[in-house]
């Protein structure tokens, strides 16, 4: 049994990753505590051990390595040997990986879709992960902008300038996700790129 076998950090992991498949799946309104429960080998009360309820259970499945995404943005931000169009270039790779690679990308239209049901999954996945993100990544803009780097920009608009087309080239992957030819259609690394250049250009420098 997984409960024998694993250690307390590796089962939890085992469930965030079994839960996920499940989901994808099934949907969410389709996979039951039950057969998650069944699924990953362990009884159901064992599961609610680990999370309170189906909820909170989607929200560690989207969630999962988004921590460590947001301590390397961290981690890129307090680089001091970094120019701040280095670092921005880096964090908006790291949030390419987490946006579009990872479960946040896969499960992209459950979590508009489980949004309405459960109203808590949005404002838990905006307050613990994509608020954070953008507040590293505008201190990378105004240290930018404080050593003349970048000119002005308004905030909002940065904010939704540089997270509206990963989030629309993670749905439409998703959406997409059956065609063979996926990635000539949605080029990843190529369309990430092409976004940092149009972003730093965007940002220009105080001079220009």
């Amino acid at each position: 049994m997984m409960e024998q076998e694993l250690s307390p950090v590796d089962r939890r992991t085992r469930i965030i990753e079994t839960s996920t498949e499940l989901f994808l799946e099934k949907g969410f309104a389709g996979t039951s505590m039950s057969a998650i429960a069944k699924a990953c080998g362990i009884t159901k009360a064992s599961l609610y051990h680990h999370f309170d309820g189906k909820d909170a259970l989607f929200i560690a499945c989207v969630t999962h390595g988004y921590t460590a995404a947001l301590d390397a943005i961290e981690g890129v931000a307090g680089d001091a040997e970094l120019t701040p169009k280095q670092k921005l270039s880096d964090a908006v790779k790291i949030l390419y990986d987490i946006t579009v690679e990872s479960n946040v990308g896969r499960m992209s239209p459950l979590i508009a879709e489980v949004s309405r049901t459960f109203p808590n999954v949005a404002r838990s996945f905006h307050s613990e992960y994509i608020e954070p993100e953008r507040a590293l990544l505008w201190k990378i803009v105004e240290e930018g902008i404080a050593s003349g780097d970048f000119k002005p920009v308004d905030q909002n608009q940065f904010a939704h300038l540089t997270f509206g087309p990963m989030v629309m080239l993670s749905l439409a992957r998703e959406m997409f996700a059956t065609f063979e030819d996926l990635d000539e259609h949605f080029p990843v690394d190529e369309l990430r790129d092409g976004h940092i250049g149009v972003l730093l250009q965007m940002l220009g420098s105080a001079s220009d």
